[in-house]
């Protein structure tokens, strides 16, 4: 079920781009320090928010890294304080009654 709703999402958002590349197929002229070239206004679009997108990934990167460190950290800590608690439970209680 899960699988069918991600392919029905990636459809509508590609049909949705498709639409939107329809409406906007006009060229712009796109100016740069060297030269300026003609592109559809759909696709300077379009790049604008993948570059945007890879960005934000790359500025959050730091910060995912330092949890999943500090996730595998806190894994190790819980795992030797079960085996230490497992270990505990086997020795016998001692009665100096």
């Amino acid at each position: 079920m899960s699988r069918l709703l991600k392919v029905c999402f990636f459809i509508v958002i590609v049909f949705m781009g498709l639409i939107f590349h329809l409406k906007n197929n006009q060229l712009v002229e796109l100016n740069y320090y060297v030269n300026s070239i003609p592109v559809s206004f759909s696709l300077v679009i379009v790049l604008t928010l993948c570059i945007g997108a890879l960005l934000g990934v790359l500025a959050s990167l730091p910060m995912i890294l330092k949890l999943k460190h500090e996730n595998a950290r806190l894994d190790r800590q819980v795992k030797m304080t079960e085996k230490e608690i497992n270990n505990l439970r086997v020795i016998p209680v001692k009665d100096t009654h």
